[in-house]
């Protein structure tokens, strides 16, 4: 079986997922290869059309970098950023160029995040060329849009993207972007993702026609430690209850963290107590807490650290107001600690309410506060049934909901 996995780079989440996806599928035995844009890893199963470890790549990057700014600033002209509109169509590689540096005919083409490296047009053409089974996998929600990575409540996808909440009255750049895409998204087409991503896919202009796939991956975690390991680390107490949460970018309103400042704000005013708990928060951004708390913001955290903080933990957190993951959740749930959070991303998928965590109702920081409380009053009914009832979930997503069962991969 030739696997070919497509995505702009092989760094921050998407890529490093990407990563870890190729790898997965080279230990069973499956002759998969991730091409990037852009590669900064060493990996050697990581194709670079360019290659930070090299000087001259280096060099061109920054060049192509300031061009792709300059075309996208005069041709974009966004008045509200929360949508991330971005994803114009850019293409930069030919198919035939993907099929020589792939160096085989793929059966499978695993359309990740491509943005400003591979349109949809391309990947049409590749399908052509190969007959292989085309797979485009949300990581986001560009693959359904006309540009924008995050619709939020906006509809516009389902019909023509016009007009776009994210671009200047008037604009029909969102419209015409996804007029093009559907030239070349076809009905033998497969999409896959979460099942809060799906369910917007089944409704979506590009791809109600298409085969939908409704995909939650759940990988071990790849380290495990103690309890006491952290709690040593961070100087925290073991009698205190500890609760994590973390972002890449703590600060970007989708990660809805402002969401969780608000939620504890109303326990404090209501006065529930909080003297035993403490809040560890890994990522390179501040966030403000109220200032009677015992916070530890650790920063930026390598990756056996990042799981010392979970088997450290007794809850984990997660806002996330628009988000296809995230996969600090997946973290979670394979740590056994119950999560509370909003219905986005791969909550649907792992959290049962009130079961191994709590769903708080869409935006709403007052629903949040009650599943924090929640989780620990319950701490003890939670624990005791955790691992039976995380071990149950992730063995009907195995079944049921594993796009790698769909495509015969297991």
């Amino acid at each position: 079986m030739n696997y070919l996995k497509l995505a702009t780079h092989d760094y921050l989440g998407a890529g490093l997922a990407s990563v870890k996806r190729v790898e997965a599928l080279r230990n069973r035995g499956i002759n998969a290869k991730l091409i990037v844009f852009e590669k900064r890893s060493t990996n050697e199963h990581v194709v670079g059309l360019l290659d930070r470890n090299k000087k001259v790549d280096t060099f061109l990057l920054k060049v192509l970098r300031v061009l792709r700014t300059w075309y996208k600033g005069n041709r974009i002209k966004e008045i509200n950023p929360r949508y991330y509109y971005y994803n114009i169509e850019l293409n930069i590689i030919s198919a035939r160029k993907i099929l020589k540096m792939y160096g085989a005919k793929p059966d499978i083409i695993d359309v990740s995040w491509v943005t400003d490296f591979i349109s949809a047009r391309t990947v049409n053409k590749l399908q052509r060329l190969t007959g292989a089974k085309i797979v485009y996998v949300m990581t986001d929600n560009a693959p359904i849009t006309g540009g924008c990575h995050y619709p939020w409540a906006c509809k516009g996808f389902t019909a023509t993207c016009y007009p776009c909440p994210a671009l200047q009255p008037g604009s029909h750049l969102a419209e015409k972007t996804l007029a093009k895409r559907k030239r070349y998204i076809k009905p033998d087409m497969i999409i896959t993702g979460t099942t809060s991503d799906c369910n917007r896919a089944r409704v979506s202009t590009l791809f109600k026609e298409a085969i939908i796939v409704p995909s939650a991956q759940v990988r071990p975690n790849p380290y495990r430690f103690p309890k006491e390991a952290g709690r040593k680390r961070w100087a925290i107490d073991a009698h205190r209850y500890v609760v994590f949460c973390g972002a890449s970018f703590i600060n970007e309103e989708r990660k809805g963290f402002h969401l969780l400042i608000e939620a504890i704000n109303l326990m404090n005013q209501r006065g529930d107590d909080l003297s035993t708990v403490t809040f560890l928060v890994a990522g390179s951004e501040q966030l403000v807490f109220p200032p009677n708390l015992d916070v530890r913001m650790v920063g930026k955290l390598d990756e056996e650290a990042l799981f010392m903080a979970y088997d450290c933990s007794d809850l984990f957190v997660s806002p996330s107001l628009e988000d296809s993951g995230p996969m600090m959740m997946n973290y979670a749930f394979k740590a056994y600690l119950p999560v509370v959070c909003f219905p986005t991303g791969i909550s649907l998928d792992l959290i049962e309410h009130k079961t191994n965590g709590y769903v708080a109702a869409w935006g709403d920081a007052a629903d949040y506060a009650a599943g924090l409380l929640f989780c620990m009053e319950h701490r003890q009914t939670i624990e005791a049934h955790i691992h039976e009832v995380n071990d149950r979930i992730e063995q009907y997503i195995k079944q049921h909901c594993s796009i790698d069962t769909y495509l015969g991969l297991e």
